[in-house]
């Protein structure tokens, strides 16, 4: 059986390629092992079949009928093409999707991995008036909630699996993978992976958190959020529950407690 993956960028293939030829049942192994690289990559696993990329299949392998096989499909985020498919007949085809609530993750290695940049250089404020920290997070935001790829890699029309079914829990992560392709027990694997990408999952963790606190109507504390990445999601986590724009220059220095959101709210 050959397994297609087919993923946004960000990573998010070559950590299924890594489960499925590492820990999946009946398939042909990689020559190495896996170590990830200092910004969450696992591209230095080496490929048991060539990669499928931007429409072209260099081929050079005989597929064998009693083993299982995963093809990363790499077309790129902007490209959701199906054309791979007559290249796979009777494929399972696993898609890779995100949503609203998981786009800031995506966004972010799309930039520090895909792009190898930072959001530094890639959403400069050099054209801005000020270079103040609130002009920053409100530049990141706008970002996140105007940016069109937030729309993309929402299909369900393959065995899709979402990113937000695999970073938080390893039990969910498990099943969800589980109930495409059979799998070995690969806790180890999945806790490396998600201590290597803490940078790009934890701001939706907090943000989380803060939601949490302000629906409960509950006082928090928000000092110790300092990263405006981090700051950045959480507005985006407003606007998306609440509807609401933070006003940017009225929280020049941020929230210092979830009571200040409270107040926001109509």
């Amino acid at each position: 059986m050959i397994y297609c993956v087919w993923y946004p960028s960000g990573g998010f293939g070559h950590f299924i390629n890594a489960v499925l030829t590492l820990h999946g049942d009946n398939f042909v192994r990689p020559s190495k092992s896996l170590e990830f690289s200092k910004n969450g990559n696992s591209h230095n696993l080496d490929l048991v079949v060539p990669k499928y990329m931007h429409e072209c299949w260099p081929g050079g392998i005989e597929f064998r009928n009693d083993k299982n096989y995963c093809v990363l499909i790499d077309n790129g985020i902007d490209n959701e093409s199906t054309q791979f498919k007559s290249t796979f007949h009777n494929s399972t085809v696993i898609k890779i999707c995100y949503t609203d609530r998981t786009w800031p993750i995506v966004a972010r290695t799309m930039i520090d991995k895909a792009m190898k940049s930072s959001i530094e250089q890639q959403l400069s404020i050099d054209d801005w008036d000020t270079d103040e920290p609130w002009a920053r997070r409100e530049k990141y935001f706008l970002f996140l909630r105007d940016h069109k790829f937030r729309h993309a890699w929402k299909s369900q029309e393959d065995s899709a699996i979402y990113i937000d079914e695999l970073y938080n829990d390893y039990d969910e992560f498990f099943y969800t993978v589980n109930s495409i392709v059979k799998l070995n027990w690969c806790k180890d694997l999945w806790d490396e992976w998600r201590n290597a990408n803490a940078t790009y999952i934890d701001p939706i963790n907090d943000a989380k958190s803060v939601l949490t606190y302000v629906k409960m109507q509950c006082s928090s504390d928000l000092t110790h959020i300092t990263d405006t990445w981090t700051q950045a999601v959480i507005y985006y986590y407003i606007w998306l529950e609440f509807g609401i724009e933070v006003p940017h220059n009225d929280f020049a220095d941020f929230f210092t407690n979830t009571n200040q959101i409270i107040e926001l709210l109509p």
